[in-house]
């Protein structure tokens, strides 16, 4: 009589950097109960947050500061699994990607060293369909080879630096960010601020003012009626003015405040 070994699952671990993260967290957690490890790396919240990561057995908890692709960095560090993902707090796995992951944890293809994930992304309480949230824009590199994928750190919306060849993986997630528009402003100026901060020489400049207002226009107008977020309605408009318009002047006027400060100094 002949008996085959059955090969064990692949190994993963979900890395989530957070910071006063308590109102979607507990949702991102319960849908990451079947992972090895979540590891969460978080910037010294004064909410709830804390609290809710130690009450998951998977979950291993560290806090530290730094920029948030440089705790999701550090979090792929502390990873000791075959493969990581690399997800937000307010970022649901829903059961057909889930089920999609475990299918390559069990099956995996050498020659693959990641995938992009599927989001659904809400604004407003809504989900968003067009303007920047068309379905092809909405893929993003989340899943990796241990190793394979690491952050450059230069700025707050830069893509992920990944080797080897990736795929799209089925299913999807829902991307529960900026339910008010408070937050929504808010997490701007978090981020253009850390954008700021971190310009080199040749980057601080006073940029044009013709150039801003175009830029300001063009994003406007290409969000909204070339990529019809007129079709979601009062979030698609107030989406393309905030996520167009208003991130661009806010991040350029952010520059020219470097260059006057620098001009005095």
């Amino acid at each position: 009589m002949v008996f085959c070994a059955q090969m064990s699952a692949d190994t993963v671990s979900v890395v989530i950097p957070t910071f006063n993260a308590s109102r979607a967290l507990r949702e991102c957690l319960d849908a990451l109960t079947w992972a090895d490890a979540v590891i969460v790396v978080d910037m010294y919240s004064t909410d709830e947050t804390p609290d809710i990561c130690r009450a998951y057995p998977n979950v291993r908890f560290f806090q530290r500061r730094g920029y948030i692709y440089e705790n999701v960095n550090f979090g792929f560090d502390q990873a000791e699994t075959d493969w990581v993902i690399r997800l937000d707090s307010d970022e649901i796995i829903q059961p057909d990607l889930r089920d999609a992951i475990l299918h390559v944890l069990r099956n995996p293809e050498p020659r693959i060293s990641g995938y992009y994930f599927r989001g659904v992304h809400f604004m407003f309480g809504q989900p968003m369909r067009h303007g920047p949230y068309l379905d092809e824009f909405c893929w993003r590199k989340h899943m990796f080879r241990r190793g394979t994928a690491r952050y450059q750190c230069h700025s707050e919306h830069e893509d992920i630096t990944a080797t080897g060849e990736l795929r799209r993986l089925d299913g999807h997630y829902l991307h529960l960010t900026n339910p008010t528009v408070s937050e929504l402003i808010a997490k701007m100026n978090y981020y253009t601020d850390r954008d700021a901060e971190r310009y080199t020489d040749e980057e601080i400049y006073a940029p044009s003012r013709v150039k801003v207002l175009w830029r300001a226009v063009k994003l406007f107008l290409l969000y909204y009626v070339k990529y019809r977020g007129y079709r979601d309605g009062h979030a698609g408009f107030y989406c393309a003015v905030f996520r167009g318009a208003l991130y661009q002047s806010l991040e350029a006027a952010k520059r020219w405040e470097r260059w006057k400060a620098s001009r005095t100094t």
